[in-house]
């Protein structure tokens, strides 16, 4: 096999791997939201959907591990592995925020604590939009496979997303703050908020690393 088909055909099996990272930590994040929600309304389903987002972030870390050692193995033939990296440590850190935010969640409703419901539907606002943002990166980084001259546009979108987030944590926390919360619950709910915008700010960190790989296939 010659160099050139080697280096494309260990980029294919690399891209492979980041987008099922991608696959799964859009998964996640919808799993984080349907746990938003629940607490928002009052159910008893927290658990499940708590557990099924740290499944997720386990698979999360193991594939970014996967991706590792793909990419030790392919060696100076593929140029661009510092850019598969860039890609997967954002989206394993997305899942690492999502764990963080479903424990607090968890902690909240178990300690029945009074968050306040215009706190709590702030934060289910917030959540979406980041499910949002989250969404918007799996199209740029699927993008890579059949057309890299959509990325940037797409990536654009993302940073759309992203400051909509920006605005909603604003609000949101400014409320979280003159509400009559708990001051435990207020505190909690403070850290859900940052650690939802870290998310969107994580999502951007990943289409602009989706940007330099396209750049390497142009």
């Amino acid at each position: 096999m010659l160099p050139s088909e080697a280096s494309a055909r260990l980029r294919r099996e690399a891209l492979n791997t980041c987008q099922e990272l991608t696959r799964v930590t859009v998964e996640c994040s919808r799993a984080l939201h349907n746990l938003v929600l629940s607490t928002k309304e009052g159910k008893s389903d927290i658990e499940p959907l708590y557990e099924k987002v740290i499944s997720l972030k386990e698979e999360a870390t193991s594939l970014k591990r996967t991706l590792s050692e793909e990419l030790i193995s392919a060696g100076a033939i593929l140029f661009s592995r510092e850019d598969f990296l860039r890609l997967a440590l954002p989206l394993t850190e997305i899942t690492d925020l999502a764990e963080g935010v479903a424990f607090r969640l968890k902690e909240l409703k178990q300690r029945k604590a009074q968050a306040g419901k215009g706190n709590l539907e702030n934060v289910s606002l917030l959540s979406e939009k980041v499910l949002d943002c989250v969404h918007k990166l799996r199209d740029v980084i699927f993008a890579l496979n059949f057309d890299v001259n959509k990325v940037d546009q797409l990536a654009k979108e993302v940073e759309q997303a992203e400051r909509n987030v920006d605005d909603t944590y604003r609000k949101a926390v400014v409320e979280i703050f003159y509400s009559n919360a708990e001051v435990p619950a207020l505190l909690l709910l403070r850290d859900v908020a940052e650690m939802l915008e870290d998310m969107a700010d994580k999502a951007e960190d990943a289409a602009d690393s989706a940007r330099m790989l396209a750049l390497s296939v142009l």
